[in-house]
């Protein structure tokens, strides 16, 4: 197991103000983020227009956030045993806000089965199947972790290995749900407000994991890439809108009744059908 680094503790006694406040704000301001998102689907009691790739990607991607960030921070929560409550609050807070950000986005995910169309037999399957896998992942990746660390043996290798794991999966985690918003021309179930904060949100977040104590590249790399991507897909919302006024109206009122919007849906369709002939 890991000892106690007397001077990492002696380090962390003495943190950054301005640091430990970004970093306060920045745990808030990640449940706040997710809100928009969980009352959209909730309201609309509907979660179409969600990939569930991306739902996947997203969840193993912050398992592996997760299970990097605790594997490396294993010196820095071993020093709360001898600094004060608040320090050992302060020095920790990278750990929390990536267990924040890891339990929210994994709220989707089970908002997304219970608001998934019952009817689409095929999808609803693909979505229960999603969700297994993702449990299968984060048991797998738990249990791995644990024995690594009572081991005390490997613990960079594996901490690494799950950080580039993290990393891939992030890049590839928006790519589903940019084809899917494209295809669509309309946001749907997802939350344009959500991706407004967490954009440039994530760049911050980024910056702050990397001036941590007991990060490393590893650790602020995959929000860096996510933060990347959610521009991308903000954008391409953005662009939705004004290019199809229609959806304007759903985007402020979540209670649209499905009928309007599924209407709205095949319109889009059948334009597209029209230009392609």
């Amino acid at each position: 197991m890991v000892g106690v680094d007397s001077q990492l503790c002696d380090a962390l006694d003495n943190q950054s103000i301005f640091n430990f406040l970004i970093s306060l704000v920045l745990a808030f301001g990640i449940v706040f983020s997710y809100i928009p998102q969980h009352l959209r689907i909730i309201l609309r009691k509907n979660s179409r227009g969600i990939s569930p790739w991306y739902l996947l990607l997203g969840t193993t991607s912050g398992t592996c956030s997760l299970g990097n960030v605790l594997l490396l921070s294993a010196d820095v929560m071993g020093c709360c045993g001898v600094l004060s409550g608040g320090k050992c609050f302060a020095a920790t807070l990278g750990v929390i806000q990536i267990a924040l950000q890891f339990s929210m986005f994994a709220i989707i995910l089970i908002l997304y089965l219970v608001y998934f169309p019952r009817e689409i037999t095929t999808e609803h399957r693909l979505a229960v199947n999603i969700a297994r896998m993702a449990l299968a992942h984060f048991v797998i990746t738990s249990f791995l972790a644990l024995l690594v660390f009572v081991s005390g043996k490997y613990i960079s290798l594996y901490a690494g290995f799950l950080g580039i794991q993290a990393t891939l999966l992030a890049a590839f985690q928006y790519i589903p749900q940019l084809y899917m918003t494209y295809k669509l021309r309309h946001a749907e179930s997802l939350s344009k407000h959500t991706l407004m904060i967490q954009a440039p949100g994530g760049f911050l977040w980024a910056l702050s994991l990397a001036l941590r104590e007991g990060t490393s590249w590893s650790s602020w790399l995959p929000y860096f890439m996510s933060a990347v991507l959610q521009s991308c897909l903000l954008g391409m919302c953005i662009y939705f809108d004004y290019q199809y006024p229609l959806a304007m109206q759903e985007f402020y009122d979540p209670l649209v009744p499905e009928m309007e919007d599924e209407e709205y849906t095949i319109s889009i369709f059948h334009e597209d059908a029209e230009h392609t002939d």
